[in-house]
């Protein structure tokens, strides 16, 4: 019983252990998602601001006598809103990347959390019926035990009757 009682606190330890390792899994997900978010918010946000932008500054062209260097100057603008706007998609992809391993470490501490919990549950089971087990032995034997006893008490007030009667027999 010792021997099972060892196993199931190291089952006890374990998925303790299981849960700790998903509560953690769990916390860099909800970060990654939160991540991805974010990202999305800026990158939309970005996009809209530089359309908008880009109209401010193709509308200020058209507007006046331009000249060579203010529509070099226009274009280059635009390049460096889509390079910012190419670093914020390239983010996005990180980010998704590392929610999905944090998703899949995620799957991954549940099913050991999971595993775990049977395991316990199993070697509950069994120290349970383990002890079921000695409980109804230690009555029976108790049980026998009150029945030996009764036994003898029945004998031992047999024989003293039977001495009562015979040295009644040889008082005369």
């Amino acid at each position: 019983m010792d021997v099972l009682n060892d196993l199931l606190r190291i089952k006890v330890f374990r998925e303790k252990k299981a849960e700790r390792i998903l509560a953690v899994a769990r916390h860099h997900l909800r970060n990654a998602e939160q991540l991805v978010l974010s990202v999305k918010t800026k990158l939309r946000n970005f996009r809209f601001e530089s359309a908008r932008r880009e109209r401010e500054l193709y509308a200020e062209l058209c507007s006046r006598l331009v000249l060579i260097r203010d529509i070099d100057s226009v274009q280059i603008d635009v390049q460096l809103m889509k390079e910012r706007e190419e670093e914020l998609v390239a983010q996005l992809r990180k980010a998704e990347v590392l929610r999905n391993e944090a998703s899949t470490q995620e799957m991954l501490a549940q099913r050991q959390h999971i595993d775990a919990v049977r395991a316990r549950e199993k070697y509950y089971e069994m120290s349970q019926t383990v002890m079921k087990e000695q409980e109804y032995e230690n009555t029976r034997q108790e049980e026998l035990e009150t029945e030996e006893s009764a036994e003898v008490r029945f004998l031992m007030s047999t024989l003293d009757d039977s001495n009562d009667f015979h040295i009644v027999r040889n008082s005369p």
